[in-house]
C-alpha cells in the first residue's frame, strides 16, 4: 500500500518552510561573512598601527590630519557603532601608540578616540530616535563609579599642580565613559561571545609582535624596546605588558576550558571549526607564555603562577586530569621555546630567585683578581675595588680587554626604591587623608625615574587613594571586592547545593573568568599603579554585567 499523496496545502507549507529555511542559511552566511570581514580588517589596523608608529608616522604631526583621521572615525561610529565598538575592543592593548600631535598637549590612543567616538554616536543616534537598542538603566555600581571620578576633582583641590591634577581627572572620567560604553554594548553572555573573537586576533599580534621584538634585540637588530632585552610590545614599559598579558592568560584558560567541554559534550572531531578555533587558542596560550617570560616582569609573573594555580586546582576538584596536564604541557613547551630560539640573556632562575631573597646576581669586570663582599649595597662600591657592573652582552668584549669576569650579588635596588616610595606615599595619604593630593601629583613627590618618566607610587590603592582621597579608594574597594566576591559565591553556592561536579553551564565559565582575571588584575597591580589601563575599565565593565 502506496503512502497518501501530500495535498495542495501539505505542498504548499513545505515549499514556504524550505524558502524560510533558505533565506535563514543565507543570512546567517551574510552575518558570519561579514564578521570575518571585520576580524580581518581589525587585524589589519592593529598591525597598520604599530607599524605606523615605529616608522614614525604617528603621531600625526598636525592638527589638521588629527581632525581628519577623527571625523572619518566618527562618521564610521555614526553610520554603525557596533562596528567601531568591535575595533575599540581590538585596539585596547595598544597603549603606547599616540595619534594626537604633540601641540594638543595630550595623548589619545587608537581605543580612546574609538570609544569616545562611538559614546558621541550612541548619544547622537538616541537623541534623533534612530538607536536600534534601549540603553541601559543606571544601577548602584554605576553610582559607586561616579564618586570615584567626583574623587579626583576633589582631590585636585589640595594638589601641588592643581592643573595636572585636573587634566590627570579629566583622563580618568574618559577611562570611567569607555566603562559606560562596555557596559552599553555587553549585557549578557551572548554579547560578550561577540567580542572575544576581536580581543584575541588582536591579542594575537601584540603577543607576535612583542615576542618578535626580543628576537630582534637578541640579533642585533633594531627591536623598538624601551629597556633593552625586556619585550614591551604596545605597551610604554614591560610591567604594563606583564599585566596585560596575565589578563589575556586568564581569559584564553577559559576560553579554552569552554572549547573543550562542547567539544567533548557535542562529540565534535578535529575536522570542525571549532577544533580549529581551539587549536588557535592553544597556540596563543604558549606564545603568551613566551612572551611574559620575556617580560621579566616578577610582579606579573606572580599572577600568572596564582592564576594557573587556581585554574589547574578548578580542573583538579572537577577531575578532569586529561585538561590538567595539557596546560602543564603548554607552560613546559613554552618554557622551552625560549631557550631553543634564544629569545632572552636574562638569567630567569637569578630573577625568580631575586624575588624571594631580595638578592640580584650580577656579572662585574675587575682589572685583578680580588675579594669582594658579597652581597654589595651598590654598584658605586665596585669602583673600591677597580670593578665595574657590566651587561652579559660585554663580557666577551672585557675579557678581550683583559678583564677578569666575576659573579657576585648585590642587594636588589627594586626593593630598596619601592620601600622609599611606599613611605612617601604613606605620608601623603597621612597628610591628606580625606581628598588625597590629586591626579599626577604623586610624581612631584617621588621625582622621576632614568627615562624622565615621573615615578608613581607602584601600588594601584594607594595610587587611588593618593589621586582621589578617601572617596575613590572605598568605591574602588567596594566595586573590585563585589566583582570577586560575587564569582566566589557563584561556586560557594554551587558546592554546597552539590552541583559543582556537574557539567558547566554559560554561566560557570563566566564566573570563572571573573575570579581568575580579578586575580590578574589585583596582583600585579600591587607593585604597579596600572589605572589608566584601557583594558582594566573594560575588564569591569564587562565583570559587572547581570544578566
Amino acid at each position: 500500500m502506496q503512502p497518501p499523496k501530500p495535498d495542495f496545502f501539505e505542498i504548499n507549507y513545505l515549499n514556504k518552510y524550505k524558502h524560510m529555511m533558505a533565506q535563514i542559511k543565507e543570512i546567517v552566511n551574510r552575518i558570519n561573512t561579514l564578521k570575518y570581514y571585520l576580524l580581518v580588517f581589525n587585524i589589519a589596523l592593529v598591525i597598520f598601527l604599530i607599524i605606523a608608529n615605529n616608522v614614525g608616522f604617528l603621531p600625526l604631526k598636525n592638527i589638521g590630519d588629527f581632525l581628519f583621521v577623527a571625523g572619518i572615525t566618527f562618521l564610521l561610529a555614526l553610520y554603525r557603532p557596533g562596528w567601531s565598538f568591535l575595533f575599540f575592543i581590538g585596539t585596547i592593548a595598544l597603549e603606547n601608540i599616540n595619534l594626537a600631535p604633540e601641540d594638543i598637549g595630550l595623548s589619545i590612543r587608537p581605543y580612546q578616540l574609538l570609544g569616545l567616538v562611538t559614546f558621541l554616536a550612541v548619544g547622537i543616534r538616541h537623541m534623533g530616535g534612530r538607536l536600534n537598542f534601549k540603553l541601559p538603566k543606571f544601577q548602584w555600581t554605576e553610582y559607586i563609579l561616579v564618586l570615584f571620578v567626583l574623587g579626583g576633582f576633589l582631590g585636585s583641590l589640595n594638589a601641588l599642580n592643581v592643573e595636572l591634577a585636573v587634566k590627570h581627572s579629566i583622563i580618568i572620567t574618559s577611562f570611567a565613559l569607555l566603562y559606560f560604553l562596555v557596559r552599553i554594548f555587553i549585557r549578557n553572555l551572548e554579547d560578550i561571545k561577540k567580542i572575544v573573537p576581536f580581543f584575541l586576533t588582536s591579542s594575537f599580534v601584540v603577543v607576535i609582535y612583542s615576542i618578535w621584538q626580543n628576537w630582534q634585540f637578541m640579533r642585533g637588530g633594531n627591536h623598538f624596546e624601551v629597556m633593552p632585552g625586556r619585550a614591551n610590545g604596545t605597551f610604554s614599559e614591560s610591567d604594563w605588558l606583564g599585566i596585560f598579558l596575565v589578563f589575556l592568560l586568564s581569559v584564553l584558560y577559559v576560553v579554552a576550558y569552554n572549547f573543550y567541554c562542547k567539544m567533548k559534550l557535542l562529540k565534535l572531531g578535529v575536522k570542525t571549526f571549532m577544533f580549529g578555533y581551539s587549536c588557535f587558542v592553544w597556540f596563543l596560550i604558549i606564545l603568551t607564555w613566551v612572551a611574559l617570560i620575556l617580560t621579566v616582569a616578577r610582579s606579573a609573573w606572580l599572577g600568572t603562577v596564582l592564576i594557573t594555580f587556581g585554574m589547574l586546582l578548578y580542573l583538579l576538584l572537577k577531575r578532569n586530569a586529561k585538561l590538567f596536564f595539557m596546560f602543564i604541557a603548554s607552560i613546559l613547551l613554552s618554557v622551552a621555546l625560549v631557550y631553543l630560539f634564544n629569545l632572552t640573556n636574562f638569567q630567569l632562575n637569578n630573577r625568580i630567585q631575586s624575588t624571594a631573597s631580595g638578592e640580584q646576581e650580577i656579572t662585574i669586570a675587575c682589572q685583578s683578581e680580588i675579594e669582594i663582599p658579597s652581597p654589595i649595597g651598590d654598584v658605586v662600591e665596585l669602583n673600591a675595588y677597580d670593578c665595574k657592573h657590566i651587561n652579559l652582552e660585554d663580557i666577551e668584549r672585557e675579557m678581550l680587554a683583559g678583564s677578569i669576569i666575576k659573579k657576585i650579588y648585590r642587594k636588589d635596588p627594586n626593593v630598596s626604591i619601592r620601600q622609599e616610595i611606599y613611605v612617601k606615599s604613606f605620608d601623603e595619604i597621612k597628610n591628606n587623608l580625606v581628598f588625597g593630593i590629586g591626579w599626577g601629583n604623586i610624581s612631584e613627590i617621588l621625582g622621576k625615574d632614568e627615562r624622565g618618566a615621573g615615578l608613581n607610587s607602584s601600588n594601584i590603592f594607594l595610587e587611588i587613594w593618593l589621586g582621589s582621597g578617601i572617596f575613590g579608594i572605598i568605591s574602588f574597594l567596594i566595586l573590585i571586592g563585589y566583582i570577586l566576591g560575587r564569582g566566589k559565591l557563584f561556586f560557594f553556592k554551587k558546592i554546597r547545593e552539590g552541583k559543582f561536579l556537574r557539567q558547566d553551564s554559560g554561566m560557570d565559565f563566566f564566573y570563572l573568568f571573573v575570579v581568575l582575571s580579578s586575580v590578574a588584575i589585583i596582583i600585579p597591580n600591587l607593585f604597579n599603579a596600572g589605572i589608566m589601563l584601557g583594558f582594566l575599565w573594560v575588564w569591569m565593565g564587562i565583570s559587572l554585567i547581570k544578566n
